[in-house]
């Protein structure tokens, strides 16, 4: 039986993450991957997360599925309610409950995740079996419709293919369909447009959205591309070595930024019309995470440093209704 401190009563967050810490313990010092992240998602809701790879995003989200590799790795400290139950302190095999059936996750690089001396049916099948208990015959008509579901043409024929007779859009869309196969409350897409020509990853984010409204599902995206972002996200966390810099709903993070970061990303994006030859950039380079600079980890390459920013971490506070940053300036 739980404890009392494992529960808490639900309110309209499906997760609610605190102060969540991971480290990568390795010889050349302590990888500070995470470092105290906290963020709540809604019932139904897309919370968007992006910034420049290595700054924690993936990790983040392999902490919320208990994939950290240990060792290196280990969750240092921190809060993960999933339906008011608290993730890390539940032992492995009630996580393996959890894990592929209430929360899935579609992972970077679809033919990579996919097993190539597998059939995309008997893989997808497999997860079916795990989480449902149905037989091998009930699992192959459910992998079926599950094809069918993501719009993959012809799914009796293509349920017998091979990862690398699939192209990269059918592979995603392929690890899609495994991953709401159990038809999760909770999806994590990691990167899932990645590598993909900008037709087919239209498909992809319209087939998401579809199928979250259809379904009822709450998704965690988590991208570097602010044009994704901008289409399918209700609330965005902009991440910076290890931080939250910024927390916002959509609209408040396109039209009025806060954090200097975030107002370098969004001016590093094409726009149309835009007759400039060369796109302007943040300076610099993301710090090592295990050499971290002092003060804001962001200060190197901020045009507004100061040496209250070169000394003192800021702290994360709030400028406006549901708008937060960790700054101490005010763009």
């Amino acid at each position: 039986m739980s404890s009392q401190s494992e529960i808490r009563n639900p309110k309209s967050e499906i997760l609610e993450v605190e102060d969540l810490t991971t480290y990568f313990h390795l010889d050349e010092g302590i990888v500070r991957a995470v470092d105290e992240v906290s963020f709540t998602v809604d019932q139904g809701e897309t919370l968007g997360i992006v910034g420049e790879s290595g700054c924690g995003k993936s990790v983040t989200s392999l902490s919320i599925m208990r994939l950290i590799p240990t060792p290196p790795g280990r969750i240092e400290k921190g809060r993960i309610f999933f339906k008011g139950r608290d993730l890390l302190r539940l032992s492995e095999p009630e996580m393996r409950r959890i894990r592929g059936k209430e929360i899935s996750m579609i992972f970077q690089e679809p033919v990579a995740s996919l097993n190539p001396v597998f059939t995309v049916g008997s893989q997808i099948s497999e997860a079916i079996r795990l989480h449902q208990g149905l037989s091998k015959g009930e699992a192959i008509e459910k992998a079926v419709e599950m094809l069918k579901l993501v719009g993959i043409p012809l799914p009796e024929e293509r349920i017998r293919a091979y990862p690398h007779q699939l192209s990269g859009g059918m592979c995603q869309r392929v690890m899609i369909a495994m991953a709401l196969s159990s038809h999760p409350s909770l999806l994590i897409a990691d990167e899932p447009t990645t590598a993909l020509d900008v037709t087919i990853q239209a498909q992809i984010l319209e087939l998401l959205t579809g199928l979250q409204r259809k379904l009822g599902m709450t998704i965690i995206l988590i991208t570097h591309d602010l044009g994704v972002i901008a289409e399918t996200a209700d609330r965005v966390m902009v991440m910076y070595a290890g931080w939250v810099v910024e927390h916002a709903p959509v609209l408040d993070i396109f039209e009025k930024p806060k954090h200097p970061y975030t107002l370098g990303l969004l001016r590093s994006m094409p726009r149309l019309g835009q007759t400039a030859t060369r796109l302007p950039t943040i300076e610099g380079l993301v710090p090592n995470p295990a050499h971290l600079p002092s003060g804001c980890y962001f200060n190197p390459r901020c045009p507004y440093s100061s040496d209250l920013c070169r000394k003192e971490k800021p702290e994360l506070r709030q400028v406006a209704e549901g708008h937060w940053i960790r700054c101490y300036k005010d763009i």
